[in-house]
């Protein structure tokens, strides 16, 4: 096969990135291929010529001519840190092993449909606040752009005493059609401003704990992290890999800096034959009180395994009780924001027809 013949765009490898349905679309091929007994260039190969996405077929050539250079399939993928993460690198890792390319291969493609349904729980749960939010910003910025200073035209050649409301509304109206530059750039510097905190390896940490603690969704980002590490876990003492080794990949596959650091620390001490469990609060229980971080019901699993060794299938149990908890949680969002969102809605329009409609009734008195 002659890859000369194929032109390529020029993307870094840092930072090409493919979607998450095309990188599990491309993990359940190459899993069928190795399986079938067909060598990982060749498979690779296979998969480039059968793909139409061209980002995807990026990849494969430069994964390709890395293992052609005399890398190993671990180090092809380390090639493309925003596609393949520290835990796919480790599933590989532990294929270096045992000789189960194909069975690696299906791990990681299992997590990544996993995440993708979390994600998109999420995303299902955050679209209609976020639409009808959206709208309501639009209503009212069209409302003081272009109606309220007709309005105000209008009340002004009548020569009414226009009330209290009304001013103040006027007075909002002239400053946002004034500043209208200015908003439009605060805002994007606060968008930036917010992108970079969250982003910075430095700050990244601190937002990661603002998040965990966010009214409402908390719950939700939270069990969403637990559902992951819990499925972590479970895959990787399933296949054999130490406690620390487990602990310290999975934290870092929960992509929240604060759970990480936790684990992390949890994971030196356990180095020191000291209890996970106990780590997690379980002494707590009887007091009632309850690690921020860690349910008391998956430290419960932490305490019965260290007594019977039989922490991966509990963990699964978790994982799924996890999911099927985000399910609860969506619909108790749903059901509790529409609500609040209406409520505010309506007194920010009633707020504003008031503002039209109170000098025009005192017109009418004045008639």
């Amino acid at each position: 096969m002659d890859f000369s013949k194929i032109k390529f765009f020029t993307i870094s490898d840092k930072w090409l990135k493919i979607s998450s349905k095309e990188k599990i679309n491309f993990l359940e091929q190459f899993s069928n291929l190795i399986n079938s007994g067909i060598p990982i260039l060749n498979s690779l190969k296979i998969i480039m010529y059968q793909t139409k996405n061209k980002k995807l077929k990026i990849l494969l050539e430069k994964m390709i001519s890395s293992i052609n250079k005399g890398d190993s399939l671990k180090e092809s993928f380390a090639h493309f840190p925003k596609i393949f993460w520290y835990f796919d690198l480790s599933i590989i890792e532990m294929w270096e092993v045992t000789w189960k390319l194909g069975d690696s291969i299906e791990t990681i493609k299992q997590k990544e449909e996993k995440e993708k349904e979390l994600r998109t729980k999420i995303i299902w749960a955050l679209i209609y606040p976020i639409v009808i939010i959206s709208l309501s910003i639009i209503m009212i910025w069209v409302f003081m752009v272009y109606v309220i200073p007709k309005i105000q035209k209008m009340y002004a050649d009548s020569k009414v005493n226009l009330p209290e409301l009304t001013q103040n509304v006027i007075k909002l109206s002239d400053f946002t059609q004034k500043n209208i530059d200015k908003i439009i750039i605060w805002i994007i510097i606060f968008i930036i401003l917010v992108y970079i905190f969250k982003t910075h390896k430095k700050t990244k940490i601190y937002w990661d704990n603002f998040i965990l603690r966010i009214p409402i969704f908390w719950s939700l980002i939270k069990k969403k992290i637990l559902a992951m590490f819990a499925s972590s876990l479970w895959i990787l003492l399933k296949n054999w890999v130490m406690i620390n080794k487990s602990l310290s990949i999975s934290s870092r596959t929960l992509e929240n800096d604060y759970y990480e650091k936790k684990l992390t620390e949890m994971n030196s001490r356990v180095s020191k034959w000291i209890q996970l469990s106990e780590l997690m609060w379980i002494n707590e229980i009887q007091s009632w009180k309850e690690n921020f971080l860690f349910p008391i019901e998956l430290a419960s699993v932490v305490k019965i395994w260290e007594e019977t060794w039989n922490l991966a299938e509990l963990l699964i149990k978790i994982s799924k009780k996890q999911n099927k908890e985000i399910d609860n949680v969506v619909k108790n969002i749903q059901t509790a924001i529409e609500p609040l969102v209406i409520i505010i809605i309506w007194v920010i329009v009633w707020t504003l027809i008031m503002a039209i409609m109170l000098p025009f009734f005192n017109m009418v008195n004045v008639i």
